[in-house]
Order: C-alpha cells, then sequence, then structure tokens
C-alpha cells in the first residue's frame, strides 16, 4: 500500500507540482531544484508558518534593506518579496502588504 510505503520513512516520493494546495496537503519538504541544482530545501511546515510573501510599490521596493530578500519578482503594478521571517518584516516594513 502507498501509504505504508511513504509512513516508514525510509522512502520518499518526488511530486512536481505548481498546485500548492496539493503541496500543502501532502508534502512533509519543499525543495527547489533549478537546472538539476537543489537551491532551496526547508520543511513545508516552516514555510507555511515563518516565511511569507510581501507585496510593495516601487518606491519601497528601493528602500528595502536588500538582506531581507530571499527572492523576488516585478509584476504590472507590485513587487512581490519572498521574506524568511513574516513577523519581523511585518514591524520593520508596516506599510507593506503580506501574504
Amino acid at each position: 500500500m502507498l501509504l505504508d510505503f511513504v509512513q516508514d520513512e525510509e522512502h520518499s516520493i518526488l511530486l512536481s507540482s505548481h498546485i500548492t494546495s496539493d503541496l500543502e496537503k501532502i508534502a512533509d519538504y519543499i525543495v527547489f531544484i533549478h537546472e538539476g541544482k537543489v537551491v532551496f530545501e526547508r520543511p513545508k511546515d516552516e514555510l507555511t508558518e515563518q516565511y511569507g510573501i510581501m507585496k510593495c510599490g516601487a518606491a519601497q521596493f528601493d528602500a528595502l534593506d536588500k538582506s531581507d530578500i530571499i527572492t523576488y519578482r516585478k509584476m504590472d503594478y507590485e513587487w512581490q518579496i519572498l521574506v524568511s521571517d513574516r513577523e519581523k518584516m511585518q514591524r520593520k516594513y508596516p506599510k507593506a502588504i503580506f501574504l
């Protein structure tokens, strides 16, 4: 049975998905692989409880301490920034929106 296979903690299953709701339901760890190299690996619970996405405009993005940024992307009307400590960043940047 597949559930027994996974629960013995001696085996792993690689699941590739962009559907985060699926990952939230079944994953223990989240690993990002780019061009064959692991670039990011964290327990799923750590990601959902600690990390966050900060949204802000261009002026605020330019004023950010770049050491607070893990990665970011420019959207049409905002910047989306991945931060490793959502609560700390909410205190540091109170005008930003956090997901």
